[in-house]
């Protein structure tokens, strides 16, 4: 384990870039790792979040559910808290689809709130990345329900604002390409 943060992170970074390597976005040319980066980017710059192992774990976030990745390599590699930390920003591939939503909402509800708060970074950039996409209705309709759910549990000024900025970009996204 790494015990420098930004030694942490640049690893945490190589690391996500070589599991993502083969992976493209939705536009099928932009590499995967551009996602994971610009998370947590969001939730460093933009949500403010300065806890390092969110950091890390929102660049490792979907090593897990897609790659060949398990906790047990994360863990021994980047540490517990941020294993822990990733293994609640993932969706549990083994249950049918109907459980691991349900799920994967329980595990967020219960989330501490800087994992809350990466949750709606993944949200802004999902949203800012498929804007003019097939896929925007889907996913307003998804940062939607994580507004709704965090809307109570977020209760620092951090929290509060991520949710504020979150649902600003919801409500511009409507406004410009009418309701969904």
């Amino acid at each position: 384990m790494i015990n420098d943060p930004i030694q942490q992170l640049m690893k945490a970074a190589s690391y996500a870039a070589r599991k993502h390597s083969e992976q493209k976005r939705a536009d099928g040319s932009t590499p995967y790792f551009a996602h994971v980066a610009r998370v947590t980017l969001i939730t460093r710059h933009l949500f403010n979040v300065t806890d390092q192992d969110v950091l890390t774990a929102t660049l490792l976030h979907d090593v897990i559910e897609d790659t060949n990745t398990d906790h047990d390599e994360i863990a021994e590699i980047f540490g517990a808290r941020v294993a822990k930390y990733v293994i609640l920003l993932t969706k549990n591939k083994m249950l049918s689809k109907k459980l691991r939503e349900m799920d994967y909402e329980q595990k967020l509800r219960r989330a501490p709130e800087a994992v809350q708060i990466a949750k709606l970074a993944d949200a802004f950039d999902n949203l800012s990345d498929r804007v003019g996409s097939m896929k925007l209705p889907k996913t307003l309709e998804t940062a939607k329900k994580w507004l709704v759910i965090f809307k109570k549990t977020l209760k620092t000024p951090a929290g509060k604002s991520a949710h504020r900025k979150v649902s600003r970009l919801v409500a511009e996204i409507e406004a410009t390409n009418g309701k969904h």
